[in-house]
């Protein structure tokens, strides 16, 4: 069985990027009460994942 050429990893935070600057782009019109309650969790999460990965960011070049 054949790798998909393309995955996406949790780690990978440049596609993270990418999907949440999309996202909130899509959602930039819209009051918070206008979104799903799907939409709205997704872009918290994106919130907390960038966030965590701001902080290892930061902790790995502190060490460097």
């Amino acid at each position: 069985m054949q790798k998909p050429k393309f995955t996406a990893r949790v780690n990978n935070i440049y596609s993270l990027s990418r999907i949440g600057s999309s996202l909130r782009w899509a959602t930039q019109g819209l009051a918070p009460e206008e979104l799903s309650s799907d939409v709205k969790h997704m872009l918290e999460q994106l919130d907390e994942v960038e966030a965590i990965a701001h902080q290892v960011s930061r902790a790995d070049n502190d060490r460097a």
